[in-house]
């Protein structure tokens, strides 16, 4: 045997011995754990919209109850006064304020939950991202490695290792990219739960949802016009222009009343529209979202018994240690995307759920 075929022999040989890349995930320290449960609870205790919303409660309730006392009153005059009808009016504004301040209380927990759902979930499919570049990095560093090799005893070219190089460079740039997208995914999450700037947290939940059922588009659409914070807002601010239309104003033109009252008639019809319109959009992608689960979860079955007959033929010594690798990473790959389906899933589900006043989180929809 001549050097050459030697050196090839030792090639062949590496590629049966040399160890896999490593398909784990690279965990943060373990008291850095963090479930969606825990960020959930993190969230309630600290973010200070739920405090806001019952202090405003607080605040349009003595309101209200100090507009109620005044109406209590009536002028010499007779209550047909233009000042006793500003009482009044004052009154119905103050009881209008005080429904919607309740309406946002109730919501406020539901919206924050909806944006750590949505962080957590960004989070997630970023993580997996980074994951998959990892994986293909590795891959493409031994390869390289035995490229290398290859050059040296001359069954491969410059120009091809060359080539190779420049792929592992954009590979790792790639790396890099898809860590800072994750930090910067962290980053959210850290500032919806009051973390500091060190704080890395290991994300140990993942979703398990494949479907998310919902009523008919039409009966959707008509629960979320009826519920939607837009919605409601707009049609307290025209209560209050409505209920000022038959007053006499100090220094105000009724033509700017009715000016008023139009535009808040406008505001109200677009918010019902916009409101439509992001309901069916959601809809339709929650519909897409399920198809494409479906989909990845076959990819993922079909990857996994592709695992298990290139062990048992790795075993018998048929095929080499790097065509398992790139088997086994194959198999990684479907269930970080199947993973990532699901993730993008529970975010969408969460954004539809606050929209339309379901439940926004169910802890069914995670392990």
């Amino acid at each position: 045997m001549n050097l050459k075929q030697y050196i090839l022999t030792g090639i062949l040989c590496m590629s049966l011995v040399f160890p896999s890349v490593g398909y784990v995930y690279a965990a943060s320290p373990a008291d850095n754990s963090l479930s969606i449960e825990q960020a959930l609870e993190k969230a309630y205790k600290t973010n200070p919209d739920l405090r806001k919303a019952a202090l405003n409660v607080e605040k349009a309730e003595i309101i209200r109850n100090d507009a109620a006392d005044r109406v209590k009153w009536i002028p010499t005059e007779g209550m047909v006064m233009p000042t006793y009808q500003q009482v009044v009016n004052g009154y119905q504004q103050a009881e209008i304020g005080y429904q919607t301040a309740k309406k946002v209380e109730n919501s406020a927990r539901d919206g924050i939950t909806c944006g750590v759902v949505s962080a957590y979930s960004s989070a997630v499919t970023n993580y997996n991202n980074m994951e998959l570049a990892r994986i293909k990095l590795g891959d493409a560093k031994l390869q390289l490695t035995m490229s290398s090799v290859a050059r040296a005893v001359g069954t491969l070219s410059d120009f091809d290792y060359e080539k190779a190089q420049v792929g592992v460079k954009h590979l790792e740039e790639g790396y890099e990219l898809s860590k800072a997208k994750y930090e910067g995914s962290i980053s959210k999450l850290r500032s919806l739960l009051n973390e500091n700037a060190n704080w890395k947290p290991d994300l140990n939940s993942r979703p398990i949802l494949a479907q998310y059922n919902r009523n008919e588009l039409g009966i959707e659409i008509a629960r979320g016009l009826s519920e939607s914070r837009i919605v409601w807002s707009a049609e307290a601010q025209l209560k209050i222009e409505e209920s000022q239309q038959y007053l006499v104003i100090p220094g105000q033109p009724f033509e700017l009343q009715n000016l008023n009252l139009e535009l808040a008639q406008v505001d109200y019809e677009k918010s019902k529209r916009d409101t439509r319109a992001t309901i069916e959009e959601l809809y339709y992608i929650l519909d897409t979202m399920e198809g494409q689960i479906a989909v990845a979860e076959k990819a993922y079955l079909t990857a996994s018994k592709d695992v298990q007959i290139a062990q048992l033929r790795y075993d018998l010594g048929l095929i080499a240690r790097a065509d398992l690798s790139t088997v086994q990473a194959a198999e990684q790959n479907a269930r970080l995307s199947l993973e990532n389906a699901r993730a993008t899933l529970a975010q969408y589900k969460a954004q539809y759920a606050y929209l339309t006043a379901q439940q926004v989180y169910s802890a069914d929809d995670w392990n």
